[in-house]
């Protein structure tokens, strides 16, 4: 019985393929179908997101080098990423969350200022098509026929 019941399962699942609808092909996005500065924005947010690991790790080993020195150069306070055995090197939860904190800002401030950046090329950009079509349309001359 057990076998007829996984069997007639094992049918009916396989069977939704049958009755499934072909697939679409995805239709690519048009030049124009965003404005500007919301692919600026997507492209600050992937930044921002982008470089939080990367600077969580050095605010983490500077913060470490900074409590090193602070502490008088004590073997305890050695920055050693592996080093569990210390009680002293260890950072509690108010170190840990400054930590974050920080990298958050830091991570924050790379993300404006490269859509900041983003901007003033575009515009740049923008400008120099404009200077660029009306010099063509200027360089056109209209001879008549006298």
């Amino acid at each position: 019985m057990p076998r007829k019941l996984i069997a007639l399962m094992l049918l009916i699942s396989f069977s939704f393929c049958i009755f499934a609808e072909e697939a679409h092909k995805p239709v690519p996005y048009e030049d124009d179908e965003f404005p500007s500065w919301t692919i600026d924005l997507r492209r600050s947010e992937i930044v921002t997101f982008g470089t939080l690991p990367f600077v969580t790790l050095g605010v983490t080993i500077g913060y470490s080098f900074f409590r090193y020195a602070k502490n008088g150069f004590d073997s305890d306070y050695l920055p050693n990423p592996l080093a569990k055995s210390s009680a002293a090197a260890n950072l509690n939860s108010d170190e840990q969350i400054g930590i974050f904190i920080s990298s958050g800002i830091i991570s924050l401030i790379i993300g404006i200022v490269d859509y900041v950046i983003s901007r003033i090329e575009r515009r740049r950009a923008d400008e120099n098509s404009e200077n660029e079509r009306i010099r063509q349309q200027e360089s056109v001359v209209v001879e008549t026929g006298n």
